[in-house]
């Protein structure tokens, strides 16, 4: 008896079912491939411009006022002062700038289902955590190479002030992705408000010259409080200011992440909609 002829077809095989996480890992995946594509990609350049951009600040900064500085800089070599200081605070600026444009540049993209503001708004702030702790790590290797001291002692403690920086970035983003949404003009007062804390954050010069009566004001801002640490953690003679708090760093974090995500969940169909 003959057995009945066999189907040319052969059976596809069961995909199984991703989980949320799952898809969220690819998404963000994906959009961190095509977001150094689209900043790096057309630019020969454009990678360098990574270590040229703080390599410029900080040399300007030690021909400006280095000697003077040097003097007044409490257990620490100004330019290891600066690296620690130009190199976070680029991190912050840049992550929180790039997420003002996170839905309008990935916009096409939300029409299908797995990708998500959100997702655009991560694979953002990861990939300047990650060109700026890779630019950092280079120029305290240049450094120690050129003989400037540098502890590592509080290797683990710096490691987690970068960490908490990197959280703090998104909650930051996750507040203004929502508000550049809404208004792109937005961007012009971001300029001048970072510039403005720029000035304000003790990057350039140690806040231990600031008159007493005038550093509790300048130690509302949170940034002030993260990038004194990192300082304190990569040269423990330098003495921290009375005032400076991880718990007031972290309490910011707290309030920022929650406002962040209660905007998200508001006005993420508002921000899926195409235009």
């Amino acid at each position: 008896m003959e057995s009945p002829p066999q189907s040319p077809l052969k059976k596809l095989p069961r995909l199984k079912p991703r989980g949320g996480l799952s898809v969220m890992r690819a998404a963000i995946r994906a959009l961190l491939l095509r977001e150094l594509q689209t900043r790096f990609g057309q630019y020969r350049l454009g990678y360098v411009w990574v270590l040229l951009e703080p390599l410029l600040s900080i040399g300007i900064m030690i021909f400006l006022f280095g000697t003077v500085m040097q003097r007044t800089l409490p257990g620490m070599e100004y330019e290891i002062f600066l690296l620690n200081g130009i190199i976070p605070f680029f991190m912050f600026r840049s992550g929180v700038t790039q997420a003002l444009s996170a839905t309008q540049s990935n916009k096409g993209l939300f029409s299908y289902r797995p990708v998500k503001p959100i997702d655009a708004l991560l694979a953002r702030i990861f990939l300047e955590f990650l060109l700026k702790f890779i630019a950092y790590i280079f120029f305290s290797l240049a450094f120690l190479w050129f003989g400037y001291s540098i502890s590592f002692e509080d290797i683990p403690a710096l490691l987690f002030y970068w960490v908490l920086l990197f959280v703090f970035m998104m909650a930051f983003g996750l507040i203004f992705m929502v508000i550049g949404d809404f208004s792109k003009e937005v961007g012009k007062f971001l300029s001048v408000g970072f510039l403005i804390l720029y000035l304000l954050s003790g990057i350039l010069y140690s806040i231990h010259i600031i008159p007493v009566q005038y550093r509790e004001y300048l130690l509302w801002n949170p940034l002030i409080h993260i990038i004194e640490l990192m300082r304190h953690a990569v040269a423990p003679n330098y003495e921290l200011v009375s005032g400076i708090n991880l718990t007031y760093f972290i309490l910011w974090i707290i309030g920022t992440m929650f406002i962040g995500l209660v905007l998200y969940k508001r006005f993420e169909r508002h921000m899926v909609k195409s235009k």
